[in-house]
């Protein structure tokens, strides 16, 4: 494990970020605006129950109608952020706590958009389009950046921290049993609008921005195998396996490596892979089921 102490895998994710500070900042701040303008814009009004605290804070609200939208979802979001800090540490916390601090933020700003704008369609199907394909397209800025509005996305790290399971995985069932405790709250009715728009935003921030798989497959050929293995290692908390190679052209032989990372951590690796070798060759493919493998805990890696 010497070879670690040795390579600052930390030092090229801070290069990374700094290079597209501002990008990922722009992306961030709208992203998160559009999140809450959307979900005071046809969530609130509509008793519509998406699948994350949002939905939490409509069923909440309509038992106890005192405790307005917004202040259930700051309390739920200052909650959750104690909870992930004492788990998972305030490094691994910070990206959650910024995202969850600037959404909450949004959603009391633009809490009264509503009636200022006197917004309304005709059409409870023109709510249910527009909630899914504004509040997908906000969520995928965020996801962009490298941040999450916090509320559930905080729990379901919590989760795969203690079990092995991908992360879009255990968002789902967070968000199909809100959606169903939804149903019972607002009738089932109430449900299948949750579903469609539920569809619509995960096709968006899936399949347009992301991916179409909650995880991906890389296969890097670099002359750099040692700096690559350290980053996937120490910053995208993933196993690597080295692959004997030869070239059919140049008769040459290399290594390959070869590991499945989240799709929520696939720009991070790209971009890293090409800052530490310009010249890599790499192929990244969807990834739709992962069974075993190394868990991160299992690792002989530890952090200094």
């Amino acid at each position: 494990m010497g070879l670690f102490k040795r390579i600052n895998s930390e030092k090229i994710k801070d290069k990374l970020y700094e290079k597209e500070a501002f990008k990922r900042a722009l992306l961030f701040v709208v992203g998160c605006f559009i999140s809450a303008l959307s979900f005071n814009l046809f969530f609130v009004t509509n008793n519509f129950v998406s699948g994350g605290l949002g939905g939490i804070a409509v069923i909440i609200n309509k038992y106890v109608p005192a405790l307005d939208s917004s202040t259930i979802i700051f309390a739920g979001n200052a909650l959750f952020l104690i909870l992930s800090i004492i788990v998972l540490g305030f490094k691994k916390s910070n990206m959650s706590l910024i995202g969850a601090t600037l959404y909450t933020i949004f959603v009391y700003l633009t809490r009264d958009f509503a009636t200022l704008m006197n917004f309304s369609f005709d059409n409870i199907l023109l709510y249910v389009i527009a909630a899914g394909v504004v509040s997908g397209f906000g969520e995928s800025l965020v996801y962009k950046a490298g941040f999450t509005t916090g509320g559930t996305s905080i729990i379901a790290q919590i989760i795969q921290h203690y079990k092995k399971m991908p992360l879009g995985q255990i968002l789902r069932y967070i968000s199909l049993l809100i959606i169903f405790v939804g149903g019972f709250t607002f009738g089932y009715t109430s449900v299948m609008y949750s579903l469609i728009i539920s569809i619509i935003s995960t096709y968006l921030i899936d399949k347009i921005l992301i991916g179409i798989s909650d995880s991906k497959i890389f296969f890097i050929q670099t002359d750099k195998v040692d700096e690559v293995t350290d980053f996937i290692i120490k910053i995208i908390y993933s196993g690597v396996t080295e692959l004997d190679t030869h070239g059919a052209f140049s008769h040459k032989k290399k290594k390959m490596l070869m590991c499945v990372v989240p799709t929520e951590k696939y720009s991070l690796l790209k971009s890293a892979i090409k800052e530490i070798d310009n010249d890599a060759f790499i192929v990244v493919s969807d990834c739709y089921e992962v069974l075993g493998g190394t868990g991160r805990k299992k690792l002989s890696f530890n952090e200094e």
